[in-house]
């Protein structure tokens, strides 16, 4: 005798949607995905986030910048101001502390400017290189909408904005968000349109401008949300100026930009490798301990000391390097004799890999003589920023 078995097929999305427990709408995406690659988007599979330092949890250079004219602030981050007011910048770690982050830049309005005239503006930057943001695909028909998220807590409640735009400020996007309470921290949750027709870098070069606007009274546009041509645009026409009075305060931080529409949680991903980006663009020998060694070269003439300094990890471009004085020179450790002493730079040369630096000194006998540079106040600085 034989028996026969059958079972009915059973449609399980079917079942799971007959559930009692629902099924929330980030589980209803996974289960309507087609590849692996859209449940790895959505499950934020791998590094997502194309923000630099976008948690200011690195710091190589000064604590606090002043007087700020226009320059590279904190690692990734450049900051601009025009007016007749002045601003100064922080990195700060108190409470109320943000969400998902620690630490944030703040920006302090130290004077005032009720009254900005023509050309006249207030920003904060961030460069993407087009390594990283060639994932976006922009310039192709295959260009990915992206998120833009971040915390912010200003003490001016109302409309601010910020731009993207190409390495060649012709194209550009408004965003807006607002300051609902002021000196609260808030969630900035903005969606960019992929672009499809323009020049986007692709290799090593910048790729992306990316700039929040704290104040701008001519390099305005009233249609955000969409792309349009244009030389440097930074902000909406309904953005507030900062520099309204002293004492306000612009503070931002857990700066996201992904590909795909929809915040994710901050793709943290650890201080040594933040660290390692961030060195791929700033580095920086000193200042240190006076029982240090930070440099080892040999004499070269009667009145010279050079060396090579490799650079660790490799950079994005052959930097351009300079040698920080204004605190104090440096001085040498001598192997045989007596060390000279400092008197200026007679030169650098650099690769991706390494610079060559070439003192001035005073007169010594010890050519050939192996050298150290101490530590001290003085630092030399290798610069790839975009």
């Amino acid at each position: 005798m034989v028996i026969r078995v059958s079972k009915p097929e059973i449609n399980l999305r079917d079942k799971l949607s007959q559930l009692e427990l629902p099924v929330g709408p980030y589980g209803s995406s996974l289960m309507r995905s087609d590849d692996k690659m859209e449940v790895a988007r959505i499950a934020g599979v791998g590094r997502k986030n194309m923000i630099r330092n976008g948690n200011f949890s690195v710091n190589q250079k000064a604590s606090t910048f002043t007087n700020i004219s226009s320059g590279h602030l904190f690692d990734g981050w450049y900051g601009h101001d025009s007016t007749n007011g002045a601003i100064a910048a922080t990195i700060a770690e108190a409470t109320p502390y943000p969400p998902e982050c620690s630490k944030y830049i703040q920006i302090q309005s130290t004077g005032a400017d009720n009254n900005l005239s023509s050309g006249q503006y207030v920003s904060l930057t961030c460069s993407i290189e087009g390594t990283y943001f060639q994932q976006a695909q922009w310039g192709t028909r295959h260009a990915k909408d992206l998120t833009l998220s971040f915390y912010h807590r200003h003490t001016l409640p109302g409309v601010y904005s910020g731009c993207v735009r190409n390495s060649a400020a012709n194209i550009n996007y408004i965003f807006e968000y607002t300051q609902e309470q002021a000196d609260t921290w808030e969630l900035a949750e903005c969606i960019i349109i992929g672009e499809q027709t323009s020049s986007w870098t692709t290799g090593t070069g910048k790729a992306v401008n990316l700039n929040w606007s704290l104040g701008d009274e001519t390099h305005t546009s009233d249609t955000p949300n969409k792309w349009f041509s244009g030389q440097y645009y930074h902000a909406s026409t309904r953005q507030v100026n900062m520099l309204a009075s002293t004492g306000n305060y612009f503070r931002m931080t857990g700066v996201q930009l992904e590909v795909g529409k929809g915040k994710t949680p901050f793709d943290n991903i650890g201080y040594e490798e933040m660290l390692a980006w961030c060195k791929r663009y700033y580095q920086q020998v000193g200042p240190a301990s006076s029982s240090a060694m930070v440099m080892t070269g040999a004499g070269n003439g009667s009145q010279r000391i050079r060396g090579m300094h490799q650079l660790i990890p490799e950079m994005r471009a052959a930097p351009t390097v300079t040698h920080d004085t204004s605190s104090e020179n440096p001085s040498f450790y001598a192997y045989y004799g007596g060390p000279p002493s400092y008197t200026s730079v007679n030169g650098f040369s650099s690769t991706t890999k390494n610079f060559h630096w070439d003192f001035n000194t005073g007169t010594h006998n010890q050519q050939g003589y192996a050298f150290d540079v101490k530590g001290s106040g003085a630092m030399v600085k290798a610069t790839a920023e975009l």
